[in-house]
């Protein structure tokens, strides 16, 4: 076997892990992408978001929950789910008190 050996520059060798870099980051994004946009059963969603069955379907009556129904089959998209717990995200006691603080300092009566 014929062993090569290559001169690169600094330049070059930032310029080949940047490029490698950005393919890896890549192929991840695209995993992750993969894996949460997959659809997920009632037991599983119910397992992803530690609620019961009976308040899942509660939640799915309500039409307080993201799905889809495919006959007498419910569906849920994970990204969906973890989307909906964040937007019910309460501010913490600490960064209400920064938004007033913030918005006095902006907005002073005089």
């Amino acid at each position: 076997m014929k062993k090569e050996f290559f001169m690169l520059s600094e330049d070059e060798i930032e310029n080949l892990v940047e490029r490698i870099s950005n393919n890896l980051k890549k192929n991840y994004e695209s995993q992750n992408r993969i894996q949460q946009d997959e659809l997920l059963s009632i037991d599983e969603a119910a397992k992803l978001i530690k609620l019961a069955k009976a308040t899942l379907y509660g939640l799915v009556h309500k039409k307080a929950i993201p799905f889809s129904k495919k006959g007498k089959r419910l569906y849920f998209q994970k990204t969906e789910l973890l989307d909906w717990i964040k937007s019910d995200k309460k501010d913490t006691k600490q960064s209400m008190n920064y938004k007033v603080d913030e918005y006095l300092s902006k907005n002073r009566l005089t």
